[in-house]
């Protein structure tokens, strides 16, 4: 069995850049996913809450957060040039 931190980095890939930066229903519904996976796959829902920083949701936004920060660096750059 894979280390979570492992799997979660899986599942967060597989999520990718799901174009909701400002949807917060739909971070909720991706963390329950995320749990509910989690458990399915043998893993336990509180340890993954913990990888999280004790809020997957959260977690979830700031991740969506950084990621469109860094695209958004990335295209000012590429103006520039």
């Amino acid at each position: 069995m894979k280390l979570l931190h492992d799997w979660l980095d899986d599942k967060l890939e597989e999520l990718g850049q799901a174009g909701y930066e400002n949807d917060t229903s739909m971070f909720e519904k991706h963390a329950d996913l995320l749990r509910a996976q989690a458990e399915a796959d043998g893993y336990d829902a509180s340890d993954l809450n913990e990888l999280c920083g004790g809020d997957i949701a959260a977690f979830l936004r700031d991740r969506q957060a950084a990621m469109n920060e860094a695209n958004m660096a990335d295209k000012l750059a590429d103006d520039d040039a």
